[in-house]
């Protein structure tokens, strides 16, 4: 498989339809390649249309990446302020809009974070995690309206692909992916604890220990 850096080499060409045929033959045999997936979208969504010259691109590229590696470190501000540096060159950035995404989400701002990855994907159809992070913001907010759509429009672009499948899967069965169990399960880790504590506060009742069980339920709660 092509390098990145051979692959930035021939942006500045045109000749990258074979290439991309490739690539989605990759997709079938290897889902989970984030490299492969994110040169499809790239590919897609703005280099084939020649929406940008290929120096830009590699550019934006990396100034996104750096806000997204910034916006781990937790430097929340500085990544936000580089965001909109990319935003100013290009508007329709799609991996901008998608970085603003995944900040909002971090911070538990679910309805934000929801508008920033549909722009992301208004801009760019065929980022598909775009559609997997917009799938995983409606669950969290507890409605899924419009989600059918978004994704039959996404599907109608690729049809194949497994995890835009997977999703639909999902959205059919009422199910989701692992990725979200902390955000809609409760934790389960302090329920024996819990369990014991009750079992406590029953046997003060029970002994007619009412002011002491009282106490203990106040700091329960």
């Amino acid at each position: 498989m092509m390098t990145f850096a051979e692959y930035n080499a021939r942006l500045c060409d045109k000749d990258l339809q074979e290439y991309f045929q490739y690539l989605l033959l990759e997709r079938l045999e290897k889902p989970q390649d984030e490299t492969v997936k994110d040169i499809i979208a790239e590919l897609q969504g703005i280099v084939m249309h020649g929406r940008l010259n290929g120096k830009t691109v590699i550019e934006l590229r990396e100034q996104n990446k750096v806000a997204a590696d910034l916006a781990e470190q937790g430097k929340i501000e500085e990544s936000t302020a580089l965001i909109q540096q990319i935003l100013a060159v290009y508007p329709e950035h799609y991996c901008a809009f998608y970085t603003l995404g995944v900040i909002s989400f971090g911070q538990g701002n679910f309805s934000e974070s929801l508008d920033c990855f549909k722009q992301a994907f208004e801009n760019n159809p065929f980022f598909i995690d775009a559609v997997l992070r917009i799938f995983d913001c409606s669950v969290c907010l507890g409605s899924m309206s419009g989600m059918s759509d978004l994704l039959n429009k996404a599907l109608t672009l690729q049809p194949n692909d497994p995890e835009l499948l997977e999703t639909k899967r999902h959205l059919e069965n009422g199910t989701y992916p692992e990725r979200l169990a902390k955000y809609i399960n409760p934790p389960e880790a302090k329920k024996p604890e819990l369990k014991q504590e009750l079992l406590k506060l029953k046997e003060m009742l029970e002994s007619g220990n009412s002011k002491e069980a009282l106490e203990k339920l106040k700091a329960l709660v």
